[in-house]
């Protein structure tokens, strides 16, 4: 007897086993990439389960209300590539942001970011690093692997006239202080904690699902004759600075580069406040996109001085055209009166330019490339 039920406890873990899967780096993006991303702002059924597994989970009332496109390009293609010089990938955001990743056969890290203070606070723009770097992904992945990740950012700049009227609205004297700090200190607990099936709008597919937890610490300094004195406190509420607590599920497949599901929730982490998912082209589960999808007939291509761009089947409404150049800077932003415009290019330089239509809800509804040559 005692055979037997040995026997049964071992082929119900291999039961147990054979229903998960394991997360591969093949899931880690790579130069050449682009990762679809739709988001539901305020989404609805979205069910947080238990630990465990297998799960059923049904997705499917998620609505996109913001669309985004995430291209990963070589990272000597960034601006400040100088700054992260071991990254081996960058991605450059609308207002020309860059973010810098290194790859191993084991973990996808951020190096750290070019663009604006993450505060969101203070007008500066300048090179953020981390230290040491975040691993945003892992390999492989498994069901109930556990993870710790601390890092700090730490840059001080010296007082301009933008920071220094920054500082008049937090009472600091003119004159006072010489450089301003901004100190991130933060860690994350990530642990999977369960596996199964989500359907989302467009598809299904097996996942784990990891639940991150981070704890994210940011002051602000200024140095004085006396030295560094925090002035945290004094800024207020609204500014991005003091403790956070960031809690989010994220839903991950082998088989696809973007998180199929990352449920943001609130400190809690008992009401969910947004989703981002994998954008399969599809509106919702009622209203999924019928017939032939949206597209851009773009003539001559590559072009010179003029370019026509022809919307094809496109549903009726208002629309609108931004033109970016390879490190992501908008250079060219027009609204769209009729299905076939006439757009100058005469002061745009030779090179490769990337284009999305977006609708009145500044959803993407169409993207591709445009070839400028001079003649």
């Amino acid at each position: 007897m005692k055979k037997i039920l040995t026997l049964f406890a071992f082929l119900g873990t291999a039961v147990w086993l054979s229903a998960q899967i394991t997360v591969t780096n093949a899931s880690f993006p790579a130069a050449g990439d682009t990762l679809m991303v739709a988001t539901d702002l305020n989404p609805n059924g979205i069910a947080i389960t238990p630990p465990g597994g297998p799960f059923v989970w049904d997705f499917t009332t998620l609505t996109s209300d913001v669309n985004s496109e995430t291209v990963f390009w070589a990272a000597s293609n960034g601006t400040a590539f100088a700054d992260f010089s071991t990254a081996e990938l960058v991605t450059i955001g609308q207002g020309g942001a860059e973010t810098y990743y290194d790859v191993s056969a084991t973990s996808f890290n951020n190096l750290g970011f070019f663009g604006s203070d993450p505060t969101g606070g203070l007008p500066v723009q300048t090179s953020f690093k981390f230290s040491p770097p975040v691993p945003e992904r892992r390999a492989p992945l498994h069901f109930i692997d556990n993870f710790l990740a601390e890092t700090s950012l730490n840059i001080a700049l010296p007082i301009d006239s933008a920071l220094a009227a920054i500082l008049a609205q937090l009472g600091v004297p003119a004159g006072l202080a010489d450089s301003i700090r901004i100190r991130v200190t933060a860690s994350r607990y990530e642990l999977v904690d369960a596996y199964g099936s989500l359907s989302i709008p467009g598809g299904t597919y097996d996942v784990l699902r990891e639940k991150s937890t981070e704890y994210r610490d940011t002051h602000l300094d200024i140095h004085t004759f006396l030295g560094w004195i925090d002035v945290t406190a004094q800024a207020g509420a609204g500014t991005g600075l003091g403790v956070d607590t960031l809690v989010a599920y994220n839903f991950i497949s082998n088989t696809e580069k973007e998180y199929i599901a990352v449920v943001q929730m609130d400190n809690s982490a008992s009401v969910v406040q947004q989703v981002e998912y994998k954008d399969n082209g599809i509106l919702n589960a009622t209203d999924n996109v019928a017939g032939t999808p949206p597209s851009v007939l773009i003539s001559p291509n590559p072009a010179s001085d003029l370019a026509v761009f022809e919307l094809k089947n496109f549903a009726p409404g208002n629309y609108s055209l931004q033109l970016f150049d390879p490190r992501g800077a908008v250079v060219l932003t027009k609204k769209l009166a009729t299905d076939r415009e006439t757009i100058a290019l005469a002061t745009l330089g030779s090179g490769q330019y990337f284009y999305r239509v977006f609708d009145e809800k500044n959803r993407v509804t169409a993207s591709g490339k445009l070839l400028k040559i001079n003649r």
